[in-house]
């Protein structure tokens, strides 16, 4: 069976769409055999990685998206054959998890393309997140960069419904959706009391205003909410932002956008393999800035699950 790159384009966006077409050149010029897949919906580029391992009599050799950490997120909830390495060409607002994988964005894309390309790339396999809650609305997702509960959950549902996200993408400055939405909630929220079990010890918190589980360290459009999270260390790192009035709130969420916000009061930071998220009022949870579902959530790592093309 022949190999070739598959590539799954996150069609809702301009800039995956203006991207893809400079790409469709380079890989022409090349000689290089693909197959392109554009998404229908939300919900789409996952069903495309159920189904796209092998096509017609040919192997994908990788799946690149073409799309942001959204599209990511579907393509890893589809991808049930772990050796698929998975790449990544960015085209959105956060760009979250490639920021912390440490892949820089290369100034030409035909060079980004051809280091994709290369079989001298580097491919690893990393740590994955998996949430999962048996609640009403039950789900099982994967995540790659951060999972939040509480406030950031709030802030990206109201990000991913609102007009301006799409308006800054277009500037390249999609990474300040999020700071819009955080201002706008920030003094109408309400905090609640958490119970929070970590690898069977529990932890009780009042008036908690977020829960951050990282397998990596970035989310939200470069916060580095748990600067010390590694994708190989078979670990979640996780923050715990509770009893802080709004406006000390804000002073913190200035500090988090270079990760000195972890030893500053009403900030607990904990290491662990399971997690369990339980409240009295259900709170909203996010993965890969994608809204999930809500608590009561259990999250824990699964080692080496994914293998990506850096």
């Amino acid at each position: 069976m022949k190999k070739g790159y598959f590539f799954i384009i996150n069609s809702k966006s301009k800039k995956a769409r203006k991207i893809w077409n400079a790409v469709k050149e380079i890989l022409a010029a090349e000689g290089v055999p693909y197959r392109s897949f554009f998404t229908e919906g939300k919900g789409h580029a996952q069903k495309l990685a159920e189904t796209v391992h092998s096509i017609h009599g040919e192997q994908a050799e990788a799946i690149i998206t073409v799309g942001g950490d959204g599209t990511i997120h579907e393509v890893i909830n589809g991808l049930h054959k772990k050796d698929i390495p998975v790449g990544f060409l960015p085209c959105g607002s956060g760009n979250d998890i490639m920021r912390g994988l440490g892949i820089r964005k290369k100034e030409r894309l035909d060079l980004l393309i051809k280091h994709l390309l290369s079989s001298r790339t580097n491919v690893r396999k990393i740590d994955v997140g998996c949430l999962q809650s048996a609640g009403i609305g039950r789900f099982q997702r994967r995540f790659v960069s951060v999972a939040g509960i509480g406030f950031d959950g709030e802030v990206t549902k109201l990000t991913n419904a609102s007009w301006y996200k799409d308006w800054l993408q277009r500037f390249g400055l999609g990474g300040l959706a999020y700071t819009i939405s955080t201002m706008r909630l920030l003094f109408t929220y309400r905090p609640v009391d958490v119970m929070v079990k970590v690898d069977g010890r529990t932890h009780e918190f009042t008036s908690v205003w977020l829960i951050a589980a990282g397998n990596l360290p970035y989310y939200g459009g470069g916060m580095k909410i748990c600067p010390s999270a590694l994708p190989y260390d078979g670990k979640l790192d996780i923050c715990i932002v509770h009893n802080l009035s709004p406006l000390h709130l804000l002073f913190l969420f200035l500090t988090v956008f270079y990760g000195r916000h972890t030893n500053k009061k009403g900030v607990t930071m904990l290491t662990g393999t399971n997690l369990s998220i339980v409240s009295h009022t259900p709170l909203t949870v996010q993965a890969d800035g994608e809204v999930i579902g809500s608590t009561p959530v259990d999250c824990s790592v699964l080692p080496s699950m994914l293998t990506i093309k850096m």
